[in-house]
């Protein structure tokens, strides 16, 4: 008995623990783990082998010694020299396996660039920069080419455009063919055309808009070198990008060529209306797509004659304001031109539609008479030596500058005012501001009467001038490296906004005063032209845009500084 007791708690104690463990399984929980895999793939094995020649067969075959999957290969894949139709990739296994869908070329070295396109399965860890070279004929060229793509206009790398080589040489070959080599720029501009043949070939960067190889969008930006170029073997240690001597053609101190070539987009040259509209009542604004040289502006209906309009120009003379003090119509149909090269034909309304947020307005509440409304060029704040500035609405008629007064404290001052355009939309006020002193000024209602009968209302600016305690200046004292010519300088805030320029062609002290505290950069242009502003290039005329550079310093500046830097520009051929 005792014995058969025993077999029971045996029997018992095995079933409980059968029925624990079936219950473990049937309640999974998420396993701790190892570490995450951060390993690329792998390429163990390729059909035919890496850097093949007489390569005769329609497809190729990667393994990899784990399963991999491709990521973005439209874009990541670079094939040289280009196919018509990309290659079809399929997966089969551990295999990637690549199938041509067109004849390949004789006597020809392929090479696959992959970027980052290849990714592990699990993780995505990318199998960065693989390339795969074969050659169709029994020669693997090995050549190579390197360089660097700026932005001509910031010196700023290029990233993600191409860089073409073309072995049939005539300018307007990046029009018509797609390139023999090509290579993309990486995140420092940098780039590498490797397993090249021997000979000239023409250059050619294109930050490609509709990935067809060809230059044939105005919107795309194009880079060239004006010679022809020539690869040679990769003898030496390849030179790093940052170290090349910043010049358009020539190479660096090596026997490997490496170029560096600035990026720009063409300027198209015909003129062209980009828009007519109604800015306010009987005010039209035109904006064309380049300053104007003789702009015609002809009413058709109504068919007004005389001088029915006042033109006003902006800064950049490629918009214009037209003030049309007696239409006699609610809109206006007219012909719009300039210099012979646009003609074009423009209806506009002249009145806006009435309560355009569709809110009925309140019957009880007057409206408002008309005014010749003012604003200013300031602030608040003033720095010495500035010009304070009044913008009107509508150009002035009549004016009273007895009706002004410009005070500190109670002192009367004796300002210069006067207008400082042609059709009086601009009033300069000039006065030897004093630091830290506040000032008053006054405009009485009706000093001033517009084009449209509309006069001012009183209005009282406050403002004072700046101190050198309470801002930061900085002296450039700028050496040029060859006088007759012109250099533009610039001061450049954050973002790179302009701040201010001056024009120098000699050695120069720059004083720059009363500046905010924060970051700055000095930039230079070499105005060629000296038409004083940058000039893009012109590929077919073979003109590569103005040379920019840089002061090798920013400049952070704190309150109550003067910083003093000597300059001595490079030239343009050693930037």
């Amino acid at each position: 008995m005792p014995h058969l007791l025993s077999i029971r708690k045996i029997f018992y104690r095995l079933t409980t623990a059968c029925l624990l463990l079936l219950a473990a399984c049937a309640n999974p929980v998420s396993p701790t783990g190892g570490p995450k895999d951060t390993t690329p793939p792998t390429v163990t094995k390729s059909v035919p082998a890496n850097q093949s020649v007489n390569f005769k067969a329609d497809k190729v075959i990667l393994t990899f010694d784990e399963f991999v999957t491709l990521k973005d290969v439209s874009t990541q894949l670079v094939v040289s020299p280009p196919m018509a139709e990309q290659p079809e990739f399929t997966t089969r296994g551990k295999n990637l396996i690549m199938k041509f869908k067109e004849d390949l070329r004789p006597n020809t070295t392929y090479n696959f660039f992959f970027a980052n396109a290849i990714v592990d399965l699990t993780e995505s860890n990318p199998l960065a920069g693989y390339q795969f070279t074969f050659s169709t004929g029994p020669i693997l060229d090995s050549l190579t080419i390197g360089g660097k793509l700026e932005n001509a206009f910031t010196n700023q790398p290029v990233k993600d455009a191409f860089v073409m080589l073309y072995d049939t040489v005539y300018d307007s070959v990046p029009y018509k063919t797609r390139p023999y080599y090509l290579a993309r720029t990486g995140t420092s501009g940098e780039f590498n055309l490797n397993n090249l043949r021997e000979g000239k070939y023409l250059m050619f960067a294109l930050t490609d808009g509709n990935a067809d190889y060809i230059y044939n969008l105005p919107s795309e930006e194009i880079a060239f070198a004006d010679t022809l170029i020539s690869p040679r073997v990769p003898d030496i240690k390849p030179v790093k990008p940052d170290s090349l001597h910043k010049d358009t053609l020539k190479p660096a101190l090596s026997k490997l060529p490496v170029y560096l070539l600035r990026r720009f987009k063409e300027a198209d040259s015909v003129q062209k209306l980009v828009k007519a509209s109604l800015a306010r009542e009987n005010v039209i604004s035109v904006v064309f797509k380049y300053p104007v040289k003789n702009p015609v502006f002809e009413p058709l209906k109504p068919a007004l004659t005389g001088n029915w309009n006042i033109t006003g120009y902006n800064r950049t003379r490629d918009t214009l304001t037209l003030w049309i003090p007696s239409p006699g119509a609610d809109s206006l149909r007219m012909v719009v031109a300039d210099s012979g090269y646009t003609r074009d034909t423009v209806e506009l309304s002249l009145k806006p539609r009435e309560n355009p947020s569709g809110r009925a307005r309140n019957k009880d509440k007057p409206e408002l008479k008309p005014t010749l409304g003012l604003k200013q060029n300031i602030a608040g704040r003033i720095k010495p030596g500035r010009t304070l500035v009044l913008y009107f609405t509508e150009p002035v008629i009549t004016a009273d500058f007895s009706r002004m007064t410009l005070k500190t404290d109670s002192t009367l001052l004796k300002p210069d005012i006067s207008f400082d355009d042609s059709i009086k939309t601009r009033l300069t006020i000039r006065y030897p501001w004093k630091e830290g002193t506040s000032y008053l000024l006054t405009v009485n209602d009706s000093t001033f009467t517009g084009a449209f009968g509309h006069c001012n209302d009183s209005t009282g600016i406050k403002f004072s001038a700046l101190t050198e305690a309470e801002t930061s200046s900085l002296k450039i004292n700028a050496d040029v490296p060859v006088t007759g010519t012109d250099y533009i300088i610039q001061l450049l805030g954050d973002k790179e906004k302009l701040l201010e320029q001056r024009i120098i062609s000699g050695k120069t002290t720059l004083d720059f005063m009363y500046l905010s505290p924060g970051k700055y950069k000095i930039k230079v242009i070499y105005d060629a032209n000296r038409n004083g502003r940058w000039d893009t290039g012109d590929y077919l005329k073979k003109r590569q845009p103005e040379v920019v550079d840089y002061h090798p310093k920013e400049f952070e500046l704190r309150a109550n500084w003067t910083l003093e830097e000597d300059w001595a520009i490079p030239s343009p051929e050693r930037k």
